[in-house]
């Protein structure tokens, strides 16, 4: 499965749990994004892979090991409407999605990105694996 699907299948698995939210794949330009809505933000976006050897001879067959972030833009830290509660809530949210064709996502990492005038930014990574098969 395609990056742009497995991000697509994410984005609708969060607007579907977070309608209170503004749910979207990461902007192609970050530094021109304004939180406007009056709760927040998840925005979506692939961070990259690493590929197994492969075992087999005459045809390459590895497991790709996907990394997907969300990071969570909020006006508040520590509220029920917080980065913090929305950290988890996702976290809870997406730990066992199983997306088609891929094993089910799996938490790394999370952490601090930025704030900047009152507007707060977490991330919390997943990983998912799919199969990359040669084609002939």
């Amino acid at each position: 499965m395609n990056i742009r699907t497995i991000e697509n299948i994410i984005i609708q698995k969060l607007k579907n749990e977070f309608p209170e939210l503004f749910v979207e794949g990461f902007p192609d330009k970050p530094e021109e994004f304004i939180l406007l809505h009056p709760i927040g933000a998840l925005l979506v976006h692939y961070q990259g892979s690493n590929f197994s050897t492969s075992e087999a001879f005459g045809c390459i067959t590895q497991e790709n090991k996907k990394e997907f972030s969300i990071t969570i833009v909020t006006r508040d830290l520590r509220s029920n409407n917080g980065a913090y509660e929305y950290l988890d809530k996702v976290k809870e949210v997406l730990t066992g999605f199983n997306p088609d064709e891929c094993s089910q996502l799996y938490p790394i990492k999370d952490g601090f990105v930025s704030e900047k005038g009152g507007i707060w930014q977490y991330a919390i990574n997943f990983n998912l694996i799919t199969q990359n098969i040669q084609v002939y």
